[in-house]
């Protein structure tokens, strides 16, 4: 995504440059654009963060948010450069900071929030009402609502995640926006439903247990009719959503795709697109690339994905870890396929609302 927008602003004659996380500290020149790269002066180097015991990342997040090293590192850049404006996204490795450098620089800043990140390390939290943060986390993000102390602009992917930080009481004075994540492709239709053709089905995603995808397997499992459900993805639950499929001949595990064989593979046969999420997610962005093809969406009520999904005009929405529901809704459109044709044009239309043309457009009037 970010790479998309630089190059964007770049097209549109901005003078732009990048700082970023490397495993050495150098600047190299990329398609014209200065990209800087900042080495994390920690315990071990934020890209490598996945292979690391929990005790490790413990300590690693306490150096990450107060590093005088990263931050001059950092400091000494935006002084050779004299930006006027910094977007900031996910800030993990380079430190936080980074918002009050800005602040005490007097540059400009819109920062992106992405995830839920500056509330739980992980990034991830629930919305089940007996769900507490610990001691830790609450310290963290105790230190993360000082260090992001209210920046000129705060875009939000959805209304969803908005509501999450005022309810944890982050950003309480800084302009909000809500800005769902760009497009990297072009909206097109890529195919029509056929009544003779063979109705697909298609999960793209990882293959984790609070993705939904052995709800989705459970239903499939008790669906008649022409069918089959196509799964692009791979994760801790591959073998169990395996086991759970009974070596269906009609559910296909096609492994992790890139995106010239998701086109090939996927969205050239794909009839509905369902995401079953489990849990809470900030956006959606697997549900816009299908409205981009022209593919209606079933998906969990959960989370931002009701905001994207207007039930009965791009797609449906069932109850999240509720397989007997998804399959009704399933049986429905494989009954009732011809109820596809009007949808499509109705999930390009949306798609066009999130283009990079338009995710820049507004961007800049912020």
């Amino acid at each position: 995504m970010v790479s998309n927008v630089v190059s964007g602003l770049k097209s549109r004659g901005h003078e732009v440059l990048v700082i970023t996380v490397g495993y050495e500290n150098k600047m190299e020149v990329i398609n014209g654009i200065k990209v800087y790269r900042i080495k994390p002066f920690n315990l071990f180097n934020f890209l490598d963060i996945n292979n690391q015991p929990a005790w490790k990342r413990l300590f690693w997040h306490l150096l990450d948010m107060f590093n005088d090293v990263q931050t001059w590192r950092i400091y000494k850049v935006l002084l050779a450069e004299k930006p006027e404006l910094v977007l900031t996204h996910n800030l993990k490795g380079l430190g936080y900071q980074v918002p009050p450098l800005l602040k005490l620089l007097k540059i400009r800043h819109i920062h992106t929030v992405h995830d839920m990140q500056l509330i739980h390390p992980s990034g991830l939290i629930t919305d089940d009402p007996k769900f507490k943060l610990n001691l830790f986390v609450r310290l963290y993000t105790r230190f993360c609502r000082e260090l992001f102390n209210n920046p000129d602009v705060v875009v939000f992917p959805s209304d969803y995640i908005r509501l999450v930080y005022r309810r944890y009481k982050l950003f309480t004075k800084a302009k909000m926006a809500i800005l769902g994540n760009p497009l990297l492709i072009k909206p097109r239709k890529v195919k029509t439903t056929a009544k003779s053709r063979i109705f697909t089905l298609v999960f793209i995603g990882q293959l984790e247990l609070y993705k939904g995808i052995i709800d989705l397997i459970k239903a499939a499992n008790r669906l008649t009719g022409d069918w089959q459900l196509l799964v692009a993805g791979d994760g801790k639950a591959e073998k169990e959503a395996r086991r759970v499929a009974i070596d269906s001949p009609r559910i296909k595990f096609l492994g992790r795709l890139s995106q010239d064989e998701l086109e090939q593979k996927i969205w050239s046969e794909a009839d509905v697109l369902v995401n079953p999420s489990r849990t809470a997610e900030s956006f959606g962005m697997v549900v816009i690339e299908s409205y981009a093809h022209g593919v209606p969406v079933i998906a969990s009520k959960i989370g931002a994905l009701p905001e994207l999904v207007k039930d009965g005009l791009t797609g449906w929405l069932v109850k999240p870890g509720n397989p007997d529901d998804l399959k009704r809704q399933l049986e429905f459109i494989i009954d009732n396929r011809d109820h596809l044709t009007p949808l499509t044009d109705k999930c390009l239309a949306e798609a066009e609302k999130y283009t990079i043309d338009s995710y820049l457009n507004r961007l800049l009037e912020l």
